[in-house]
């Protein structure tokens, strides 16, 4: 996989766990209203992705 490849499967694998968190607060019926920080949070490579937990 060349760095272009690479770079375009961390932004997928961003992008599905943005989704996966918008659907869990639709499940727990909380209103999705989430901070470009939350975000950030939720997709950063230092948190592994996920958001820290």
């Amino acid at each position: 996989m060349n760095g272009d490849e690479a770079r375009e499967y961390e932004e997928l694998a961003d992008d599905v766990q943005a989704a996966s968190e918008a659907r869990a607060r639709i499940a727990d019926g909380r209103r999705i209203e989430m901070t470009v920080g939350e975000l950030a949070a939720l997709v950063s490579p230092e948190t592994g992705g996920d958001g820290g937990r």
